[in-house]
């Protein structure tokens, strides 16, 4: 559980982070003036990325676990398709509809499997494997500066699915409407810091793989549970990155999740109404074509 004291260092560290995010307008108006948007960047590259946090299990988790993971990767910034790089958020997306305005595409999501025997809550219970979501997103543009600040809100639908690398099997929808703001060129260190929050909303499917207990995995302490569609928490990530040159560039962000009020909260695997990640992660890019994106 998270005590009193940590819940209040939470908050105002991420208190402290969003005024951060959200105030370089008036603090930063000096460098907007001298630091001219340099967005040139090639049609493709390939590298190599790696990732690694301190997340929780899952949504409302009572643990967090410290994850790790290191892929090559493939950047292609084409008229239509779209793939990776940080001004796609990192996914594939097919560009159906893109102006000054707003912007349809495709969104993906991931999370890591969770080994049940680590986990006190669901000791004994399957193991929850690894999650992935893929959907349409709709864009709107409330204020659109390239180079410089960016503020999004985000329509986002996604299935879900779950594998174990061996089979697939569908585990419902989401429905995630967001606010994201970037903002670039951030002090003498040229930083790019982004914010975005949101809530969350998933079908019964899914919400049966979080929370569900059933009849054979009752303890004295763990009594059945069916779980329900709806309200599943709401997220604020904080972030920054820089890009150190054209080839390497590093991330560090904290992500916080709320779950007060959320439909589920009766489940026994529902430990904990905050959570809070953190990570880092990094990008070198070892070819790059000479023909830039346009």
């Amino acid at each position: 559980m998270i005590h009193a004291p940590r819940l209040l260092t939470i908050h105002r560290f991420v208190f402290v982070l969003a005024f951060i995010a959200c105030g370089f307008k008036d603090v930063c108006a000096e460098d907007e003036e001298v630091k001219p948007s340099n967005d040139i960047k090639p049609l493709w590259e390939v590298g190599v990325g790696a990732f690694a946090g301190w997340l929780p299990d899952y949504p409302a988790a009572g643990q967090n676990t410290v994850r790790a993971l290191a892929v090559p990767y493939l950047v292609y910034r084409g008229d239509f398709w779209r793939v990776g790089g940080e001004e796609n958020r990192g996914a594939v997306s097919g560009r159906f509809v893109k102006n000054e305005k707003f912007e349809f595409d495709v969104t993906l999501s991931a999370a890591f499997p969770v080994d049940s025997a680590d986990n006190n809550a669901r000791r004994d219970m399957p193991d929850l494997d690894f999650l992935f979501g893929i959907g349409p997103q709709l864009i709107f543009k409330l204020i659109n500066e390239p180079g410089r600040r960016k503020l999004n809100l985000n329509l986002q639908a996604r299935a879900v699915y779950a594998t174990d690398f061996s089979s697939i099997s569908r585990q419902g929808y989401v429905f995630n409407p967001k606010l994201s703001y970037t903002r670039e060129h951030v002090s003498d260190l040229n930083l790019t810091v982004f914010t975005s929050a949101g809530p969350v909303f998933a079908t019964e499917k899914l919400m049966d793989y979080f929370y569900q207990v059933e009849p054979e995995f009752v303890t004295p302490q763990r009594p059945a549970y069916d779980a329900d569609g709806g309200y599943l928490g709401s997220d604020i990530t904080l972030g920054v990155s820089k890009r150190f040159n054209n080839r390497f560039r590093a991330v560090l962000g904290t992500r916080l999740g709320i779950y007060s009020g959320a439909t589920n909260r009766d489940s026994p695997l529902f430990k904990d109404k905050l959570n809070l990640g953190v990570f880092a992660a990094f990008a070198w890019s070892f070819a790059q074509s000479e023909r830039p994106a346009r």
